[in-house]
């Protein structure tokens, strides 16, 4: 797990974290060279202060600014090879998930000399990467906490996973997060729900990932809903930097299941912000893996973390009451709440089948089997709603 700095207006402290993590690699910050990794928008917003911040510990700062969402294989090797160009002796990601995940493609190539493509798969990168600082501007992927970075391959997303992937530090401060509009926060901060949910009812989970899921649960109900609705409320926007933070540990050990093979498959399909996409899955998955008991006892925490009154109730049935709390938050949050929201035929169901069926690393996580039969009644139920 990395160094975790947080709070509210902390970006100043940025060069000295920066001159501790260089010194722990036994290099002074007076004449080091980072590089800053970010989107055009970001930038715009907050790449001057971050600069800033480096030069005032002695850094000189490159700044690649090419990121795009949802980034495609061409951007990562986009991404290497300016890293590898200008030599950094420490990497900055500055962004949302995919901003942070081509930050870890970066520190990866400065020290491994293969194209990002060969990085693809389960440990891939060979040579321990350049020290790197990711700094969220969203609170939802928790890319600042997984060994996991993702690309877009011919339509399918694709993994670099490795523990090298992992932060040296992460960088939450509350204030990155206050200009994202309400809509980002919202699909966001349910994608941080989704990671929690999924981690909980996966095959991999074990009790310490459930501690980690079950504590961003609870911030997220406390406080989605708040900063959704008060943008400037710094103490919610922290909280919910802390929540995706934590589903990110959660995740990163257990895995997601069959949710996030549904949300990249109509994400990538229709061109769907992946939080959107994830948020979409959540009710849904809840009701689909309820019918195993284990599932169904984690969903009675789930609901009471949700503010539920559920102590008399069974586990079947304060896990409904779950399922119906977390719809309710779509709808309180003006997310798209069923398929046919996001424009999608049902003609199309089928070929999403096909592309779910395919996650099989997502699928074989799920605490229930997936097959093509029970995977279509799913997709109808999504598609008609609750």
């Amino acid at each position: 797990m990395p160094r975790v700095v947080f709070g509210k207006g902390i970006l100043e402290s940025l060069g000295v974290e920066a001159s501790s993590l260089l010194a722990s690699a036994g290099k002074k910050a007076e004449g080091s060279k980072a590089l800053l990794v970010t989107d055009e928008e970001v930038a715009a917003r907050f790449s001057g202060r971050v600069e800033e911040a480096l030069k005032s510990a002695g850094l000189e700062t490159e700044v690649f600014r090419g990121v795009k969402p949802e980034p495609s294989l061409e951007v990562a090797e986009s991404v290497a090879e300016f890293a590898r160009r200008t030599s950094p002796d420490i990497v900055v990601g500055l962004g949302g998930g995919s901003v942070l995940d081509m930050a870890k493609v970066a520190s990866a190539a400065v020290t491994n000399e293969k194209p990002a493509r060969e990085f693809l798969g389960a440990n891939k990168i060979e040579r321990r990467p350049v020290p790197k600082i990711l700094m969220p501007t969203t609170a939802g992927t928790g890319a600042e906490a997984t060994p996991y970075a993702l690309v877009v391959v011919e339509g399918r997303k694709k993994a670099i996973a490795s523990p090298y992937n992992i932060a040296d530090v992460a960088f939450l401060d509350a204030e990155l997060t206050a200009t994202m509009p309400p809509r980002v926060t919202a699909s966001t901060g349910m994608d941080a729900l989704s990671h929690a949910l999924e981690a909980l009812m996966s095959k991999g989970a074990n009790p310490l990932t459930d501690a980690f899921a079950y504590a961003a649960i609870w911030k997220v109900a406390a406080n989605l809903e708040r900063a959704f609705s008060s943008p400037q409320d710094l103490d919610a926007r922290l909280e919910m930097a802390l929540a995706a933070f934590l589903a990110g540990v959660a995740f990163g050990n257990a895995g997601v299941v069959l949710g996030h093979a549904i949300a990249h498959a109509i994400g990538t399909r229709y061109s769907q912000p992946h939080g959107v996409a994830t948020a979409l899955t959540i009710p849904y998955v809840m009701e689909f893996n309820a019918s195993v008991p284990e599932v169904a006892a984690k969903l009675k925490c789930v609901a009471s973390a949700f503010g539920e009154d559920v102590s008399s109730l069974s586990d079947a049935d304060a896990a409904a009451k779950a399922v119906a709390h977390a719809q309710s938050m779509l709808q309180r949050l003006e997310l798209p709440r069923c398929l046919a929201d996001l424009d999608v035929s049902r003609e199309d169901l089928p070929a999403i089948a096909d592309a779910v069926l395919a996650e099989k690393g997502y699928l074989a996580r799920n605490p229930r089997e997936v097959n093509r039969e029970n995977l279509l009644a799913l997709l109808e139920r999504m598609h008609a709603g609750f």
